[in-house]
């Protein structure tokens, strides 16, 4: 299913949920009518709880079907909450970049990641991952999981990407990369979307161009 909306007012729907072929990551505090429509376009188990007491989950942390990872300021009960929701590996890294969920890009098949993350925080995003992660920039910017959009089946970036950094990310997530925009024209496509290989949600500012882009680029069509 494909859907165009907004959460509790924000067009801004990626900052508030993660999508993975297995699992959605939300909040816990998401209302009952939000809750529906991601229901309904993915059909899939919910794991909720709230990271470092924010709502906004999508920011601060990145999953694939493999695993979650959170921030340091991931408070011990919503570790400890994820853990028991969860059966896939769940954990910290220890870095004081907290806002994952922009820094970091992961599908089932790679990784990439702000290239400031140190050699232990990477080996840690790969045990949890079980993927190859390599560090990397989109548009030449670091916050690589702000400016894409990645399911297993293909990834929405930044208009500005370069040419060498959409063929490394398609080698490393084994997809199709094409540029494009949500949001009625924002670059950070992910901030736009939540997505995964069989549903999407976009802003509801996004035009219907942008969401057939979309759509055809993950597969969706």
């Amino acid at each position: 299913m494909i859907a165009r909306t907004n959460f509790e007012g924000d067009s801004n729907v990626g900052a508030y949920g993660v999508a993975t072929d297995r699992f959605v990551f939300v909040s816990p505090n998401v209302s009952e009518k939000d809750l529906n429509i991601i229901e309904r376009a993915f059909n899939l188990p919910f794991i909720q709880s709230t990271v470092a007491t924010l709502d906004a989950v999508g920011l601060v942390a990145v999953a694939n079907s493999n695993g979650i990872l959170l921030p340091y300021t991931t408070r011990d009960g919503e570790l400890e909450t994820l853990k028991n929701m969860s059966e896939a590996p769940i954990d910290w890294i220890d870095s004081n970049m907290t806002a994952l969920g922009n820094i970091v890009l992961a599908n089932d098949h790679g990784a990439m990641c702000h290239p400031d993350f140190d050699k232990s925080a990477r080996q840690k995003m790969e045990d949890i991952l079980d993927v190859e992660v390599i560090p990397g920039t989109i548009a030449r910017l670091p916050i690589v999981g702000s400016n894409a959009i990645v399911t297993n089946k293909g990834a929405v970036v930044h208009p500005l990407a370069t040419t060498e950094e959409m063929d490394e990310l398609s080698e490393l997530l084994k997809v199709h990369v094409e540029v494009g925009t949500v949001n009625r024209g924002s670059p950070y496509t992910h901030l736009g979307a939540i997505a995964n290989s069989d549903g999407m949600i976009t802003g509801s500012q996004t035009t219907g161009v942008e969401m057939a882009h979309i759509s055809q680029v993950l597969g969706l069509v």
